[in-house]
């Protein structure tokens, strides 16, 4: 036994060399010696959870004695299912367990852009930005660059001696619920430390502004402040139970309100500021994402939605929308509490590397533009407008 072992040693110290060596050799090439994302990715589709948990359970026996061939009974449990929700993992597939560490381990399928605005590629998914000052590629700054950013040119103003018409307005009635399930997400330009979250100055202030203007613009609007951070502090409950939390104010919203029907969770970003800002009409925005969820029943509806929104966006603030990406459950969360209602979304607003005005400055732009589809959307339609939230 004991020469099989010496051999097997001696065999991964070779294999552990020549990884070692060709590591080497790629960093020192650059991208040109770089393997492609999806070329591991298309490798990986390839391999079964049950081969990996073998090959695993060689240094950690407790895989192969605990997780049985059939798979199917722990994915389909109610333990199974509270268990993906709470961890955004598969009890019977590792890529969703490795796929965050290891990127190259979930495919095409796990997410896609649905729309890709300019220059927005899958890839980005797999790149795991620095988040520290000095690291990153480009961190916070009041001006864009040109090279990075380009700017848009927004369509010309309506002729000024046109007769103003009359403002529309919801009157008392609220039918958009603003919310944030990472409340705390800020910017370097406001932390000014190595800690991207802050207590107060966060994305809320952004979610905050959304109402405000779309109630100027005569949307019934409601948002929800509450330190979803600090509650799972308190309950000693993990970051990863921040949708559960949320979930409960949206539910609470909508059984004191049931005219609501668009939900929109406010997030930050980490991606470069190159990949997230824009420059429109001499004024600097911070990019936005549309994420959809795939484990939800309004999947398909929310998905319209959000493109019915980036393509009236991409008229109105050319560049501004990054795209819609749809996330299934093996890549993120993929349920985003979007089952709440067929008019849900998850916004990215920026990065840590753009500013909080232009995040308020974007926050505008995002009533202006929805605030149009809902009128145009009341002309078409008009219960869809007052259809209570589906739960």
């Amino acid at each position: 036994m004991a020469p099989l072992i010496q051999r097997q040693f001696i065999v991964l110290s070779i294999i552990t060399a020549i990884l070692f060596v060709m590591t080497g050799l790629m960093a020192m090439g650059g991208n040109r010696m770089m393997i492609a994302s999806s070329a591991v990715q298309r490798a990986a589709s390839h391999v079964s959870s049950l081969a990996m948990l073998k090959w695993m359970g060689q240094e950690i026996p407790a895989l192969t004695d605990t997780v049985q061939t059939s798979t199917d009974k722990g994915t389909n449990s109610v333990t199974g299912f509270v268990f993906r929700l709470a961890t955004s993992i598969h009890p019977g597939d590792l890529r969703s367990l490795l796929g965050r560490e290891l990127p190259g381990l979930l495919t095409e399928e796990d997410a896609r852009f649905v729309v890709a605005g300019q220059g927005s590629s899958l890839a980005d998914l797999y790149v795991e930005y620095p988040a520290l000052p000095g690291q990153a590629d480009d961190v916070a700054a009041p001006q864009v660059p040109e090279e990075a950013a380009g700017e848009q040119t927004a369509p010309e103003a309506r002729d000024a001696t046109e007769e103003p018409k009359a403002k529309p307005t919801t009157g008392n009635k609220k039918v958009v619920y603003v919310y944030h399930s990472h409340n705390r997400e800020s910017w370097l330009s406001e932390t000014k430390t190595r800690d991207v979250d802050h207590p107060v100055r966060n994305i809320s202030m952004v979610g905050k502004h959304l109402a405000d203007k779309l109630n100027e613009l005569g949307v019934g609007s409601e948002v929800n402040q509450e330190d979803i951070y600090q509650k799972l502090l308190d309950k000693g409950s993990s970051y990863a139970f921040s949708y559960a939390e949320s979930l409960k104010a949206v539910q609470a919203a909508v059984d004191q309100n049931r005219e609501l029907h668009y939900f929109f969770d406010l997030h930050r970003d980490t991606a470069p500021r190159s990949k997230t800002t824009v420059t429109i009409n001499g004024e600097s925005y911070a990019r936005i994402l549309f994420v959809i969820g795939k484990r939800n029943k309004n999947y398909q509806k929310n998905e319209a939605f959000a493109n019915e929104l980036h393509h009236l966006m991409e008229k109105k603030y050319p560049g501004l929308s990054r795209g819609v990406m749809e996330k299934g459950d093996k890549t993120d969360h993929g349920e985003y509490n979007q089952s709440i209602s067929p008019g849900s979304l998850l916004i990215e607003v920026g990065s840590i590397h753009n500013t909080l005005q232009e995040s308020l400055r974007t926050a505008e732009a995002i009533a202006e533009v929805f605030a149009e589809y809902y009128w145009q959307a009341e002309k078409v339609t008009k219960p869809a407008a007052d259809e209570p939230a589906k739960r």
